[in-house]
Formats: structure tokens, sequence, C-alpha cells
């Protein structure tokens, strides 16, 4: 085994949040924004992970005892002895996808036989809604299996990520994070079917605004499940956001981006009666709109973190600075970015 560095975007979802978990589609693009993991062996069976100052050792004993602890939580759906163990343990998600990784190669693949070392570098604020437990997840994977003489396709790499999203997100997540990250480009995901790629290759001029609030996704989305069982007819709005999607997918394919501005505007609306907007949310939403954004919405669960705008082509710096006026602090990221890869 030698050492590997790989890296995985971060991404946006342009429509579908919360209403992914309940059986509908939802569209992310990867951003370029990078996650970086550099995977190097180790003489003793021991792990170690290091990122901006934090680090974690342990064994591949330890790691597998974690990871059949957290396997029995999920059998028995006790989502909340789950978020008890692993809610304040920040390297949780990368020490189960990395168990995942080991029991896919074997005992036999050049990981299973030695110990290994991941230290992270990242261009991603966490906890922002950019997706960076992913990407961090997605390119330890990659990295992993490319070192233990895997091919990897983004795929298997998506799948392997997810397992990161599950703990991070408080036992339940769907794989909308972990595809987008691993295959780039833009894509459609539903549980069914999984992430796809969407066959699209229009620029789309995207403003994203950081609100620099922190909301942890597994407390917005329990939120979400509560507000549910206050208020049951509220589940229709994920069907409303479903058909949002398809008309989003048209309007991708047919390089209408007035409509798509215009359906982004309706995905923001069910979100607010959702209750999982936030004044700094709407602060932005609404500066980027009155600066002549086609469209604009919160991007990820919720709570802060960040929204997106879709600007006219040319009109992106306008849209940005109104949003650094209103109190937001605007990352330049180009959408559809190339998916996880070794670099």
């Amino acid at each position: 085994m030698t050492a590997v560095v790989a890296s995985a975007p971060g991404k946006v979802i342009l429509l579908g949040e919360h209403a992914v978990n309940r059986r509908q589609p939802a569209l992310a693009a990867a951003i370029g924004r990078r996650a970086r993991c550099r995977v190097a062996p180790r003489a003793d069976d021991g792990y170690a992970f290091a990122v901006d100052g934090r680090r974690e050792e342990g064994t591949r004993a330890d790691m597998a005892a974690f990871k059949a602890e957290v396997d029995a939580l999920r059998a028995a759906e006790d989502l909340d002895a789950l978020r008890r163990r692993a809610g304040a343990d920040f390297f949780a998600p990368a020490r189960y996808v990395l168990a995942h990784v080991l029991a896919r190669v074997g005992e036999t693949g050049a990981v299973g036989g030695a110990g290994l070392d991941a230290a992270w570098r990242s261009d991603l604020p966490v906890g922002s809604g950019l997706g960076s437990g992913a990407a961090a997840s997605a390119s330890l994977a990659h990295a992993a299996l490319v070192a233990a003489g895997r091919v990897a396709p983004p795929e298997e790499v998506a799948a392997l990520a997810w397992q990161g999203d599950v703990i991070a997100h408080g036992g339940t997540a769907s794989g909308l994070d972990s595809g987008a990250c691993a295959l780039g480009g833009l894509t459609r995901y539903t549980l069914a079917d999984g992430p796809r790629r969407l066959p699209v290759t229009a620029h789309l001029p995207l403003v994203i605004g950081d609100t620099g609030v922190r909301a942890e996704t597994a407390v917005v989305n329990a939120r979400v499940r509560d507000r549910l069982r206050a208020d049951p007819a509220l589940a229709a709005l994920f069907d409303e956001i479903g058909l949002l999607v398809a008309g989003a997918e048209a309007a991708l394919a047919g390089g209408d981006l007035a409509a798509l501005g215009a359906l982004l505007d309706l995905n923001q609306a069910i979100l607010a009666r959702l209750g999982v907007s936030h004044p700094a949310l709407d602060a932005l939403i609404a500066a980027a709109r009155r600066a002549g954004a086609l469209g604009a919405k919160l991007s990820g669960s919720g709570g802060g973190g960040v929204m997106i705008a879709l600007a006219e082509p040319g009109r992106e710096a306008a849209v940005a600075a109104a949003i650094d006026a209103a109190g937001g602090r605007t990352l330049v990221a180009p959408a559809g970015a190339p998916g996880v890869r070794t670099e």
C-alpha cells in the first residue's frame, strides 16, 4: 500500500431537501471547492485521523467494535441512542466510513493487512450546508479503496460515504450529499434509484451566500419530524416539492434559467412553511432577489447555513454584492465541478 491523495467537491442542493427523505426526487450540483484526504500506510494495525488540529488514534479492533455498535443501533432503529452515542463524536462519521471500507476490501486486501493514517484539508466550511462531511467521507473512501488496489467507481464511493452521513445526520440520511460529491456535475437523487448524473452541460450562474449561522442537520431534521407529527397535513408539501423538481429537470434540459429561478422561489416558500428557514437566510434571499436574481432559496437542511441565488449570466457580481451587503459571505464556487478523484 502506498500513500494516496483524493479529493471530492462540495455541493449545493438545487431543489428537494427534506422531501428527498420522503421518497421524492432532489437535484444537487457539485461546486468548485473541495475536500482532500491523504491516506498513508502504517506498520501496525492502528489508525489515526487528523484535521484542523484535531486528532484521533485507535486500532482496527476499536473501529470494528464501533461499527458493530452502530450497526446494532441502526438495526434496532434506536435513533435516539445512536445520536447519544455519536452526536458529539467528531470523528464518528470518518471512523464508520473507514470501517465499511475495510469490511469491503476484506482482511486480505492491501488495506486489510495494515493500519493507515488519514489527514484532511478542506476548502469547505464545516456545518454550512455545502456537504463538507460528505466530501470528507468521499475523499477518504476513494483514497482508501485506491490504496487497496481497488478500482473505485463513483457510485461505490457514494455508497460508502453515505455511511458517514447516516452518523452525522442523526441516524437517517439520504444519499443525496454523498452522491453529489462522488459523481460531480449535476445529479438527481431518489431513495429508490440512488444518485445519477444528469446529462446537462448548461452553465448555472449560481451565487452562494453563507449566513454564518450553524445548525446541526440532525436537529433540523428532528424539528421537521416534530412538525409533521403535530400537523400531518404538512406531508402534502413534499409531493409539491417533487413536482417542482420535475419542472426543474425540464427547465435545466431546455436551458430555461427564468423558469428554474421561479421554481427555486417556490421551493423556498415551501421550506419556509416547513419551518426550516431562518431570519438570516430570509435576509440574504430577499437581498439577492432585489438585486435581480432569477430565484433564490436555502440550500441544505436549513436553520442557517447557506442559500443559493440563480443570477442572470453576467449579473453574478451584482447579486454577490447584495448578499454581502445584507450580512452574508459569498462563496465563488462554479457549479457542475468534477466528482471524486485521485489527485
